[in-house]
This record gives structure tokens, sequence and C-alpha cells, in this order.
């Protein structure tokens, strides 16, 4: 016997052809003679196989969100309050979407290399200005020079521009604060211990 090969169709369109061939039915069922029996008989198990069909649903591609929230629930993770797991959630999700974006990068720049390995001729590069990332140049901007590089920065969401802001403004608040041992001794007044 040969493999059954399905067609799937709408619930609407599945409604509405139930309810077509039942009026057909109903005007077909006044007339006597035998070809209108056999449509009538016809029509009946037509809609009789609808009616029995069965039923088939398309899985949607999950987004982001519902594969961290489903991820997250298998997580052994200790008690806290809808906020910090909500803060938690959203920390992990922008990690996955900085990951996402430099794969994307990566990704593309893969493919740049190997069409110009696979043309004769050099294409020339990017005329897009070269931005080294803020880890590399941080340390030597101050925190002006740091917010402006930020704003210009397009691929950066409004969160991620507070919180590089932010983890900049606490190292220049540390480097600030911090002194050296020796600085420590002499302002507390204290000789460094003798060695043996």
């Amino acid at each position: 016997m040969k493999d059954k090969k399905y067609i799937l169709i709408t619930k609407d369109l599945h409604n509405s052809l139930i309810e077509f061939l039942d009026e057909i039915q109903f005007d077909i069922a006044g007339n006597d003679d035998k070809d209108s029996m056999h449509k009538v008989n016809f029509i009946s198990w037509a809609i009789g196989e609808l009616v029995n069909s069965f039923e088939a649903f398309i899985p949607q591609k999950k987004s982001r969100e519902d594969y961290v929230d489903e991820t997250f629930m298998d997580w052994n993770l200790p008690e806290m309050n809808d906020e910090d797991y909500n803060k938690l959630v959203d920390q992990v999700d922008g990690f996955l979407k900085g990951w996402e974006k430099e794969y994307k990068k990566k990704s593309k720049k893969k493919k740049t290399t190997k069409d110009t390995k696979s043309n004769s001729k050099l294409k020339p590069q990017s005329k897009e200005k070269f931005v080294p990332p803020l880890n590399d140049i941080a340390e030597y901007m101050s925190l002006d020079e740091i917010k402006e590089y930020l704003l210009e920065d397009d691929e950066l969401t409004e969160e991620e521009r507070f919180d590089l802001y932010y983890e900049e403004h606490l190292r220049v608040q540390e480097e600030k604060n911090s002194m050296s041992y020796d600085e420590l001794l002499r302002k507390s007044g204290l000789k460094p211990p003798t060695k043996n």
C-alpha cells in the first residue's frame, strides 16, 4: 500500500467547507431522482470525512524569551523575588544578544573573506572607520570621552550604553579612592615590617 499523502487546510476553511456542503445537501435533498440521491450520499460521506479528520498543529519557532524562560526553569536557582529573577534573566538575555551580535559579525567577516578569495580582483576594504572595542581604549579616555564614544555607537541599546558607562564610572572611582601599599602605610603613620 502506498504512503498516504495529506493536505493541511486552515480551521476556517474546514468549517466553511462543511457549511457549504451541508447547504448543497439540503438543496438536493428535496429531489427524488436517483442522481440526486447519489449526490446526497457523496456529500454525507464528504462531510463525515471532514468532521472526523485529524487536527494538525504546525510548531512555531520559539522566540528568545520563550527559550530563556524554559531554560531558567530547569536551573537550580536560589530562592529570589521576582525583581531579582527578572534582573537575572535580563542579564543573561543581554549576554546572549551580545554574543549573537558578535557571532553574526564574525560569520559576516568569514563570508566576506571567502568571497574575496574566490574573486580574482581585490576589492577595496570597508570604507567604514575602524572603531576599536571600548575595553581596549577606555583606560586612556576620560568619562566624558567614554560617554561621547558610547553615544556614537549605533549598535548599542540604551541599557548597554548605560551599563558600559556605569562600569567605567565605577572603575574610575576605584582608581581615585585606591592607594598603593606605601601610601597606605605613610597615611596611617606605620612603618613597613622589617625582614628577618
